[in-house]
């Protein structure tokens, strides 16, 4: 048996972790979600972040209008995961089913454009824009 380049194996991982998470997502919908936030918790007050289960929720039954007003930041957030969803899967799929991975300036074009939708979709949680 062949080991699983670590591309693969990152691309799998993730996109593993965004399917659990819109699975969440969509079978908590909206107010039944069992984590509650933990800064919200200690602290009593709302985090930049409170609201995106709710929110993620409402997208994942295409409520993009509700998700929005439970957290207007939190639209980047799913749009970045989303692609990320998209993006991960094409690599798996070209590599199970073509058994080809992406060459070296593919992969690092890769990950440029996912480091920097990173960045727009988190910095304005981290900045309070």
């Amino acid at each position: 048996m062949s080991k699983i380049p670590d591309y693969i194996l990152i691309s799998l991982i993730f996109w593993l972790l965004i399917v659990f998470g819109f699975i969440y997502s969509f079978a908590f919908y909206p107010d039944k979600h069992p984590i509650n936030c933990v800064i919200k918790t200690q602290t009593g007050k709302n985090c930049p972040s409170c609201g995106f289960s709710k929110a993620f929720s409402h997208y994942s039954k295409a409520e993009f209008k509700l998700g929005i007003e439970t957290n207007s930041k939190s639209f980047p957030v799913f749009l970045f995961f989303s692609f990320q969803f998209i993006l991960r899967g094409a690599v798996l799929f070209r590599y199970f089913t073509a058994h080809k991975i992406f060459n070296a300036p593919v992969i690092k074009l890769d990950v440029l454009i996912s480091i920097s939708f990173f960045l727009l979709a988190f910095l304005p949680l981290l900045f309070n824009f």
